[in-house]
């Protein structure tokens, strides 16, 4: 008799703390949101591809070096610091023409650079194309990203609060202290969507649509989970 008491006891126990464990998972608020903020563009991410073709891999490479030195002297010209770009190793591989017969060889290069003064990023383009070079892209960005990220953390949190706090007075339970907290950062750059190609010929003029104001979104998300008193 002492053993089956004991038993039920324990079970009864059991059965107690998973209930009690329920509960407390539900007493609480989760508020997802999203916030965004939009700052002053002073910076150009100007990406170019160095890319060349020949019969074998040492025409290839002597094309790709004369590029890569236009690009250098170019670069040099218009005092972009050294830490302002990014390159990777050049690379060379072959590759059959349409005809499957053939072989050339190629060579690829990225080069990303960065720099603030938007009044060269048209020169740089048209004196790139001139010199054969035929895949470069744009996009702006900010110094202020990190100001700009903050800023938009901290609207995502006050949103989140103000929204636990209406569905708590709503609902007429007190809320709480915040239980656990997530969150993520990241930009939307405009895109400069001014490409290069070998037939591409930029005008030069007075006017440029760079003399606009451009500004770049920074978006921060959050999850907050709030207890409910």
């Amino acid at each position: 008799m002492k053993k089956l008491i004991l038993t039920l006891l324990l079970f009864t126990g059991i059965g107690c703390s998973t209930m009690a464990q329920q509960t407390d998972e539900t007493k609480k608020i989760s508020i997802n949101m999203t916030a965004t903020e939009y700052i002053e563009a002073d910076l150009v991410i100007f990406n170019i591809n160095i890319n060349a073709e020949g019969k074998s891999p040492q025409e290839a490479f002597n094309t790709h070096k004369k590029r890569e030195r236009v690009l250098a002297e170019l670069l040099k010209e218009f005092e972009i610091k050294d830490e302002d770009i990014r390159f990777q190793p050049i690379s060379i591989n072959k590759r059959y023409r349409n005809d499957n017969r053939s072989q050339v060889s190629m060579t690829n290069q990225q080069v990303s650079v960065t720099f603030g003064n938007f009044d060269i990023y048209e020169e740089i383009q048209v004196t790139l194309i001139e010199n054969g070079f035929d895949s470069f892209n744009g996009s702006f960005s900010s110094t202020q990203l990190q100001q700009g990220k903050d800023k938009a953390l901290i609207k995502a949190i006050e949103s989140a609060k103000q929204k636990a706090q209406l569905i708590a007075s709503t609902t007429g339970v007190p809320l709480g202290e915040v239980i656990t907290i997530n969150y993520s950062d990241y930009m939307v750059s405009t895109p400069i969507t001014l490409r290069g190609t070998n037939s591409l010929m930029v005008e030069t003029a007075d006017a440029s649509m760079m003399d606009f104001e451009q500004s770049v979104s920074v978006t921060a998300s959050i999850s907050i989970e709030f207890g409910i008193n």
